[in-house]
């Protein structure tokens, strides 16, 4: 009877999994999370580098062309100068906003500002309308 007992014991000790194979399985698992959150947070950061460069390339298309109709067309109706702001070129709709909750409003994608307010200088140089940044702050863009 006791050796039965002794049998049986040493079978229920076997069920289950033991404390370094858990610590293994909890390693593990915690660096397949690791090298994925890694992973992930690089994707985002390449799609605000990218959504940021297509923001500079929009401001300098509706820059350019706000230049063009403004300097070729006194029918627009619009205030020309070489210096205008982002929020200008979006209510002349020469550029689109960020339509968030009916905001109307051009954000930086790098930090979620609004750069509305940035001011831009327009000219033509060299056979080319050029686009700069006027006493750029905070998170307005300063290279176009």
């Amino acid at each position: 009877m006791e050796r039965e007992m002794i049998n049986k014991s040493s079978k229920n000790n076997k069920k289950g999994f033991t404390l370094v194979e858990l610590i293994a399985t909890i390693v593990v698992l915690a660096l397949v999370v690791g090298i994925s959150s890694y992973a992930v947070i690089g994707l985002i950061q390449s799609s605000k580098e990218k959504n940021y460069e297509l923001l500079i390339t929009s401001i300098k298309d509706a820059a350019e062309t706000y230049y063009q109709e403004c300097t070729y067309s006194n029918n627009t109706g619009i205030t020309c100068g070489n210096t205008v702001t982002l929020n200008d070129l979006l209510t002349y709709g020469y550029l689109k906003g960020n339509d968030s909750d009916h905001d109307n409003s051009i954000i930086n994608p790098k930090d979620n500002e609004n750069i509305g307010a940035c001011q831009i200088s327009i000219s033509y140089l060299s056979g080319k309308v050029e686009v700069s940044a006027v006493n750029p702050t905070g998170s307005c863009p300063t290279e176009y």
